[in-house]
């Protein structure tokens, strides 16, 4: 099978060294070249951790059409908040039946890229999913280098629209055996868990990370009383959760389910996960952990709650307070559900109603 993996930062390069160890072909792209030169001067990329060895790369571009030509199927492995121009960018270059995978696809994420390839080539007969967290926990290292902590257990992925789901899991299914299929896109969608993490733990060590402190970000940085604003915030989306019918996975059994360990409480599960020990905190303020996760999770939370007319003061709160921080109106720049055409969708998700016109390509006709 083809591969082309898009981004090749912590997750990029742990997909292409993993896809490689497989057998399979493997073209990496990155828009910068500072990432990719020593990969492309060496053929390959040097994996150490629960993937060792050095595992070659057929291809590694700063151009996008020869990327994705020829392969069948593309992952994004970049930031959420450059969906948007990757979906601008390389809509002039697929072709029917490909697959889209965004790792992960934060919140919407699927729905945001297939809106604007349609934008740009109309129904495209391709198949666009996401899944719901990262397959690896992974560090990027010097030249070539990556680290790979972890394996998941156990990764849900849904396709928007969902009846591509299972289409897809049969063609990934051999290549990745953690990745389970979910036909609930809302529920794998929501489920997301770096803007439960990411910026409340950002925003209540603000001042440690503006003045270049050295600290872990989980094992210090989430302190007992920090997990009580993490607590309070699950409850918010819990709501949500209940409103829409679906199930929420709270952060204690997706810990258990992702990497097999109990707890009874967010502190003690992120101060059990092994992965997250050595975890440093961000350098400097400004980071994607609030650039993306709050634009393409909390944002969209919260819409989705004005929407459902839930009141969600505690992430209205961290989007208002982070956007002061990081001097951006994060609630007019991220996903919500009027700008993503969503409400009519929703509405008929609550009352158990067909969503999507049965549309399949000639090759999913075949695979269903």
């Amino acid at each position: 099978m083809r591969f082309c993996v898009i981004g090749a930062g912590n997750g990029g390069r742990a997909f292409a060294a993993y896809l490689s160890s497989k057998g399979h072909s493997v073209n990496l792209y990155n828009r910068s070249y500072s990432r990719i030169c020593e990969i492309k001067k060496k053929g390959g990329i040097k994996a150490k951790g629960k993937l060792k060895g050095f595992f070659p790369i057929d291809l590694v571009t700063q151009k996008l059409h020869l990327a994705v030509k020829d392969v069948d199927i593309i992952l994004i492995v970049t930031p959420a908040s450059a969906h948007k121009s990757i979906a601008k960018n390389i809509a002039p270059f697929l072709t029917n039946d490909q697959t889209i995978l965004l790792n992960p696809g934060r919140t919407f994420g699927a729905v945001e890229v297939r809106s604007i390839i349609e934008n740009e080539r109309g129904n495209l007969p391709i198949f666009i999913a996401e899944t719901q967290t990262l397959l690896f926990t992974s560090r990027q290292l010097k030249k070539n280098k990556v680290q790979i902590l972890t394996f998941k257990d156990s990764v849900e992925f849904s396709a928007f629209p969902e009846k591509d789901t299972f289409f897809i899991s049969d063609t990934l299914k051999d290549v990745f055996p953690q990745m389970n299929p979910n036909d609930n896109y809302l529920q794998v969608t929501l489920n997301n868990i770096g803007m439960l993490l990411h910026p409340t733990l950002s925003l209540m060590n603000a001042s440690a990370i503006d003045y270049g402190r050295t600290f872990k970000f989980y094992a210090q940085g989430a302190s007992s009383h920090t997990c009580e604003i993490l607590e309070t915030l699950q409850m918010e989306f819990r709501k949500i959760f209940e409103k829409l019918n679906l199930k929420q996975i709270n952060f204690c059994k997706w810990v258990e389910k992702s990497y097999g360990f109990k707890a009874n409480s967010i502190y003690k599960a992120i101060q059990k996960v092994k992965a997250y020990k050595n975890i440093a905190a961000p350098k400097e303020l400004i980071t994607r952990y609030f650039t993306e996760d709050i634009p393409t999770g909390l944002v969209p939370m919260a819409s989705l709650g004005e929407f459902l007319e839930i009141s969600t003061p505690i992430i209205d709160s961290i989007i208002n307070l982070s956007s002061i921080l990081c001097g951006c109106d994060f609630k007019k720049e991220g996903r919500n559900i009027l700008n993503l055409n969503l409400a009519d969708y929703i509405t008929k998700q609550m009352k158990g109603e067909e969503v999507f016109e049965i549309k399949r390509s000639s090759k999913a006709k075949i695979s269903h």
